[in-house]
């Protein structure tokens, strides 16, 4: 009888064991994308990838929400230093909202992070529109972080808008220049406020308009303004 019962009880701390022992073997083939989180990783996986929530320990130490192997969300981030940031990610870099910690200086930052650096306290928009009269839709597009350049393409119905008359770019810095069909800035130093107005006539040429556009650029960077009649 004792020895049956033995046998109940072994039987019972296998099953209690078994999905503990399955999420190990699991885990143990999920893999984090940053080298400094390489080692240990416990939750969530997708396709041999962490994904979703977890924890992962190397030489850092990140808990919170992955993105296909990288901190992805909200999560809190420990350096091997102790140093620890607590907030937003974006595909392993700090992005957004959150608080940082420096255990050697005992210093504490709190606000916003754009790709993995500190901006201060207040999120300032990259850019901002202060009038668009005429104009069906407008994008911004940053190419690159390097450049101190502007590019501006005036279309209408997805090609080059060949039928803008009296053109005029005004801007508060930088040298004007023609690339192809599209007009340009360069040298240009940020904040840079740009203006531009034209005329052009409707896709079917039966009646024409003035387009006025303004804007301030604040980020730095190689630039694509894109205006739609």
């Amino acid at each position: 009888m004792q020895n049956r019962n033995l046998k109940l009880v072994a039987l019972f701390l296998v099953a209690m064991l078994m999905p503990a022992l399955k999420s190990v073997a699991q885990n143990a083939e999920c893999k984090v994308m940053l080298p400094a989180l390489t080692g240990q990783y416990a939750g969530d996986c997708k396709k041999g990838i962490a994904h979703g929530i977890g924890i992962a320990q190397g030489d850092d130490r990140y808990e919170g929400q992955f993105l296909r192997g990288f901190p992805h969300g909200t999560g809190t981030y420990t350096w091997a230093d102790g140093s620890v940031y607590k907030g937003e990610w974006e595909k392993g870099l700090r992005n957004g909202k959150g608080e940082m910690v420096y255990t050697s200086t005992g210093v504490t930052q709190k606000g916003y992070w754009k790709n993995d650096k500190y901006v201060g306290t207040e999120l300032i928009n990259p850019y901002t529109v202060d009038r668009k009269d005429n104009l069906l839709s407008y994008n911004f597009r940053k190419m690159n972080s390097d450049g101190n350049e502007l590019i501006i393409r005036i279309m209408m119905k997805g090609q080059i808008n060949t039928k803008v008359r009296s053109l005029n770019i005004a801007t508060n810095n930088g040298t004007q220049f023609k690339t192809g069909l599209n007009n340009g800035i360069q040298n240009v130093y940020f904040p840079f406020d740009l203006k531009i107005t034209y005329n052009t006539s409707n896709p079917i040429s039966k009646a024409s308009y003035d387009v006025v556009f303004e804007c301030t650029i604040t980020e730095p960077g190689k630039w694509e303004v894109t205006l739609n009649n």
